[in-house]
């Protein structure tokens, strides 16, 4: 089972207040309050990067076919670290700072098959064989327990599992087609959303310690692509395809909220919570061109104009400063690996190559 043909069918699947207050500052504030934000904190970045310059975006779907690979990339404050295993077809889903240590999750391919990895510390971990194709989606660490959600082929679907400080539990069962996108841990229940194929329609799900609530009733598509869990209230964002028409949800406890009003296509793609202000990082399709949004309590404004195409993959929140990672196109058609910071873009990659930013983490300077 090829795993890129898996991820990128997802991806065809899921597929300002900035603004305003950038127009108003001058040049030179918005460079001080950003050396102070970067001065301040350690950012993590994670995703990849192909290898070949010859093909624009559009060619990924044949990447194979061509010879082309991606590798895995982590950027910290901007500057890239390696990590071992770059002489694999590689990539990072996640990434989590924990106790100094520096987890990435993803997976490599070293013959047919993906094996779940970890990167500690830029020291790779294989967390599978290699037998049957497996990645690591998410990381997560409370106390002194480190959470790994991955998934394993189990032909004909995937087997949704965590790592518990190395112990693995299958979270599904593989009889149904189950995806689990992202996950949570809130004294020590763990939250994990994705969705399940009933019949000819996909359902949003969260499961809480294995046993799973729909979100949705199984009448149109919908799927939840992040969670988050603050004061034991649970948030999940997603999309639900209505009428030909995708829009952006939020789930808080299983009650819906929509985000976009369906005249254009939008997804919510990754939620963070703080002090019960809700931030949730996604896109919207105008005249053919994917616009990233942020929506801050239920309130959007656009982060790049529509120029190019842009998608956001991770939204974190630290004290007043937002942060969300992603990629956007350019004038070469190559998906630029991105950091906006309060709405200001940073390239984390130099544009020549197709890269991408999946997951961050910020970390207090000590």
């Amino acid at each position: 089972m090829n795993l890129r043909a898996v991820k990128c069918l997802r991806q065809m699947v899921m597929a300002v207040f900035f603004a305003s207050f950038l127009v108003s500052c001058k040049a030179n504030k918005i460079s001080s309050e950003k050396s102070k934000t970067l001065n301040e904190v350690d950012i993590y970045v994670a995703g990849y990067e192909y290898n070949d310059s010859k093909f624009e975006s559009s060619i990924e779907e044949i990447a194979d076919e061509v010879g082309m690979k991606h590798v895995v990339k982590l950027w910290k404050n901007g500057k890239s670290i390696d990590l071992e295993g770059k002489e694999y077809y590689s990539d990072a889903n996640s990434v989590f700072v924990h106790k100094n240590d520096v987890y990435v999750g993803g997976s490599i391919r070293p013959d047919e098959e993906y094996v779940a990895i970890i990167w500690k510390n830029g020291k790779m971990q294989k967390l599978t064989d290699g037998i049957k194709t497996a990645f690591i989606q998410s990381l997560f660490a409370e106390d002194d327990t480190i959470y790994f959600l991955g998934q394993q082929f189990n032909d004909p679907n995937y087997i949704i599992k965590v790592w518990k400080n190395g112990t693995i539990t299958n979270i599904t069962d593989g009889k149904k087609w189950e995806d689990g996108n992202s996950f949570f841990v809130d004294k020590g229940n763990v939250y994990i959303c994705g969705h399940e194929k009933k019949g000819n329609k996909s359902v949003a799900k969260v499961w809480k310690n294995g046993i799973p609530q729909d979100l949705t009733n199984g009448h149109n598509n919908a799927y939840a692509l992040s969670l988050y869990v603050e004061n034991g209230n649970v948030y999940v964002v997603g999309y639900e395809i209505e009428n030909d028409r995708y829009i952006a949800k939020l789930w808080k406890n299983g009650k819906v909220q929509n985000l976009s009003d369906g005249v254009n296509n939008s997804y919510a793609s990754s939620v963070f919570v703080q002090k019960g202000n809700v931030y949730v990082a996604g896109n919207e399709n105008v005249n053919e061109k994917s616009i990233l949004k942020l929506w801050i309590n239920g309130k959007a404004q656009n982060i790049t104009d529509g120029t190019y195409s842009a998608d956001a993959n991770a939204i974190f929140v630290h004290n007043s400063t937002i942060y969300i990672a992603g990629y956007e196109n350019n004038s070469l058609d190559r998906n630029v690996a991105k950091l906006w910071i309060n709405g200001v873009a940073k390239d984390l990659t130099d544009g020549t190559k197709n890269g991408y930013a999946e997951s961050l983490f910020i970390v207090e300077k000590k």
